[in-house]
């Protein structure tokens, strides 16, 4: 049977041999490519539906933990605000009852300026020791108004010692419905005495939170889980219970890891995708559940479309086999030609072919590849060339400052020359201030470096002023080791003598004083200058506002 088989493969004529050859050729490697392309672009789909899905949880997440900074900012914001110190400070019972109602327009503004700023949706409570009461809401919570120190949150703020701290509204969820999701809190205390002054409470609703993830990828029947560290329901879409906690199979492995995503199953056995990601910042965790079922059926479409390709590609090679087999042999003689003649190094040969066969197909790639080959000499020559004049403009770049420091330096060495101490002094003194101002080093720098600048900068005042100003330096050396911004004290000390001594008929002086407040260090920059008269338009507008 086998020589029988043989001898009638040998007894055909060499077009039918090349023709089953060339479709045993294209049948077997194209069902092969088939089944690996398919299952291949199965799984690489979903992967990079899983992986699009992660990517955007992060973002969410990246733009949610901006979200909870921008609440304790503002939080940082009321704590440190002087008329809510000094409004909490106050006891009770010595303002009259206009006072008080002054003091709650006051408060009122300022609640309202900050939850109309951003137009988050949010609730803001200011709660004394001395009974106020501030909200911006239209109800005050009964848990808001009398104040269980070992209650939730108040518990939290209390062992904080004034940082802010979250909780999740699951105590308040069943009793009361106001549609807060998650609070932040803190204890206000008396800015110079430490005192407890009562405690600040911002309730965000659950539509502040919708809005920042309603955006994540939703297939039919997903789910999306904002979750606290616990597992407890903040936010969801559908909706779910808030406050309650999260009764799913898949939550141990998302309170345990931190981002990522794995395969799980609901409660009727049907295969699930969890994707998952946790804030560094608050310890939120943002959770996707879509059905496998719902990935599978993009990869349906692969399939059909694999097994068209591959029924076009039988039917194709064996139209393609019958006409090769006659001309297959000229056309590589020719490409091999061309080929020799671009290995010698005339890249503007062309291969031109009526087919579009394999030959032709290798052919029209044979030339896009000189074209590209071409294309890549003379991209690298246009980027050597402009390496080069890189290279040029930052030579010139240094020339400029190099010039000017030589050109001070010269001035300071002919000043010298001719006794001219003043000039050489002030020449100096602008020169390190030219070298401080336009250095590339760290922003973050010691107080002791930038008192020197400042010096500097003065000698140069002073021997514009002559005797008009009269400066004074008063400087604890125990902070000149602490660090500051670099440039942040000067502006002010120029402010002062240009908005104010230097207008001021007669002679003036300037006070610059630092010292250590606790674990900050105060700067005072004050002189006896001109000063100013407030405008009569914003005065006007002040006496307004207050009638």
């Amino acid at each position: 049977m086998k020589n029988q088989f043989m001898a009638l493969i040998g007894s055909m004529d060499f077009r039918n041999k090349l023709i089953i050859l060339f479709m045993i050729i294209a049948i077997a490697p194209l069902s092969v490519l088939g089944i690996l392309s398919y299952n291949h672009s199965s799984y690489t789909v979903q992967e990079k539906v899983y992986q699009t899905v992660l990517e955007s949880l992060s973002q969410i997440t990246y733009s949610m933990n901006y979200f909870i900074s921008d609440i304790e900012q503002l939080s940082m914001y009321i704590y440190s605000n002087e008329d809510v110190q000094e409004v909490l400070s106050s006891g009770s019972a010595d303002r009259t009852i206009s006072e008080r109602y002054a003091d709650e327009q006051k408060i009122s503004a300022i609640l309202e300026s900050f939850v109309g700023f951003k137009k988050w949706d949010i609730e803001i409570y200011i709660l004394g020791n001395n009974g106020e009461r501030f909200f911006t809401g239209d109800v005050l919570p009964k848990q808001y108004d009398n104040i269980d120190s070992n209650w939730g949150l108040f518990r939290k703020a209390r062992l904080a010692g004034g940082n802010a701290v979250w909780d999740t509204h699951y105590t308040l969820k069943k009793l009361y419905d106001f549609g807060t999701a998650v609070a932040t809190g803190r204890v206000l205390k008396n800015i110079e005495t430490n005192e407890d002054l009562g405690y600040l409470v911002i309730d965000i609703m659950e539509s502040a939170l919708v809005d920042k993830y309603a955006r994540a990828h939703l297939v039919p029947d997903g789910q999306i889980f904002l979750l606290d560290r616990f597992g407890n329901v903040m936010s969801s879409l559908p909706k779910h219970q808030i406050g309650t906690k999260l009764q799913a199979d898949f939550l141990p492995n998302v309170l345990v890891g931190t981002k990522g995503y794995f395969e799980s199953r609901d409660d009727a056995g049907n295969r699930e995708m969890i994707i998952y990601d946790t804030s560094d910042a608050t310890g939120f965790k943002l959770v996707s559940v879509m059905p496998v079922k719902e990935m599978i059926k993009e990869s349906q479409s692969i399939r059909k479309l694999t097994i068209g390709v591959m029924l076009v590609g039988i039917i194709a090679a064996f139209g393609f086999a019958y006409i090769v087999s006659s001309s297959i042999t000229t056309p590589l003689r020719k490409l091999r030609s061309l080929m020799k003649q671009a290995e010698k190094g005339d890249l503007g040969v062309s291969f031109s072919s009526k087919y579009k066969d394999e030959v032709g197909q290798l052919g029209q790639s044979f030339n896009r590849m000189l074209q590209e080959i071409q294309y890549l000499i003379n991209e690298n020559y246009e980027k050597l060339l402009k390496l080069r004049e890189a290279e040029l403009k930052a030579i010139q770049a240094q020339i400029n400052p190099h010039f000017l420091y030589n050109t001070l330096d010269s001035i300071n060495w002919m000043a010298r020359i001719h006794h001219v101490d003043e000039i050489s002094r002030t020449v100096i003194s602008l020169g390190e201030l030219l070298r401080y101002s336009i250095s590339k080093g760290n922003q973050i720098i010691l107080i002791s470096e930038d008192m020197k600048q400042i010096q500097h900068y003065l000698a140069i005042q002073k021997m514009r002023f002559r005797e008009k100003i009269t400066m004074e330096i008063e400087m604890e050396d125990e902070i000149l080791s602490f660090y500051t911004l670099k440039l942040l004290i000067q502006p002010v000390v120029e402010n002062a003598i240009v908005h104010g001594l230097e207008r001021k008929n007669g002679k003036g002086t300037l006070r610059f004083t630092g010292q250590a407040a606790g674990d900050k260090v105060r700067f005072t920059v004050s002189d006896d200058g001109a000063g100013f008269v407030p405008d009569k338009h914003e005065m006007g507008t002040a006496k307004a506002g207050t009638g």
